[in-house]
């Protein structure tokens, strides 16, 4: 409540004289006329309203490197002398539809004048640089950045968004950004047995993301027949 509206309220101004003989056309007052009762008041309810919460935030990464076959080793390699490692960030709204609809990225989703090269010293190796090439994109419900690191500048000038696939995928990790230590989405390459999606199980994704794949199921599948094909003969050997 306004300072005027508390002192109109508490100390209202006085009315106008009234000229002589005049009538006047307000009500009696109820202090001067004990016969006639207060109207109550009218309640007005406040404004209905739908309460607008805001959209939860979804943080996707993904780890790539260059060369696939070097990834399947234990551990993965990135040889960053004669190829490339990028990081990719992403952050959404519709987590579901993301996965559902595949993540796909290119040329088109990135926002041109945001590209740059950066250069650092090569932590490992004195005199060396790192060089960073920096992508700011932007796709259908999603905003994210890239870093291409390598440490020869012609492979970071010759990059294309294109150049990146699920098969150069790593490491992938998806969560709500609002909670620190929670896991939507886990993918290592050597981690097999850790790998889920705990928002679409088993459903196949498409794009970059690394797993499940259609063919990773299908393959899971003929595994499981071949080992249910073994433990029949072996049954059938035992009954013999």
């Amino acid at each position: 409540m306004g300072l005027f509206n508390f002192l109109y309220r508490d100390y209202p101004p006085p009315n106008p004289p009234e000229a002589e003989g005049s009538s006047s056309s307000r009500p009696p007052s109820t202090s001067a006329n004990a016969d006639v009762a207060e109207a109550p008041a009218t309640q007005h309810p406040p404004p209905s309203y739908q309460e607008v919460t805001a959209p939860k935030a979804w943080k996707v990464e993904l780890w790539f490197g260059s060369d696939p076959d070097l990834l399947r080793q234990e551990p993965p390699v990135v040889q960053l002398d004669i190829g490339w490692e990028a990081y990719l960030e992403l952050s959404t709204t519709d987590i579901v539809s993301l996965m559902r609809e595949g993540l796909y990225v290119s040329q088109d989703n990135v926002i041109v004048q945001e590209s740059c090269l950066t250069m650092r010293p090569d932590p490992q190796e004195y005199q060396t640089h790192c060089y960073d090439r920096h992508f700011a994109l932007s796709g259908p419900g999603w905003q994210g950045n890239l870093v291409v690191t390598t440490l020869r500048l012609p492979n970071v000038s010759n990059f294309r968004v294109e150049h990146l696939s699920a098969d150069k995928v790593f490491r992938c990790e998806a969560r709500d950004s609002s909670k620190e230590e929670t896991r939507a989405y886990h993918f290592l390459t050597d981690g097999e047995e850790e790998n889920a999606n705990y928002i679409l199980d088993d459903t196949p994704l498409e794009g970059l993301w690394p797993w499940p794949r259609k063919d990773h199921i299908t393959q899971g599948m003929e595994m499981g027949w071949e080992q249910e094909g073994t433990e029949e003969g072996e049954m059938l050997d035992l009954l013999e």
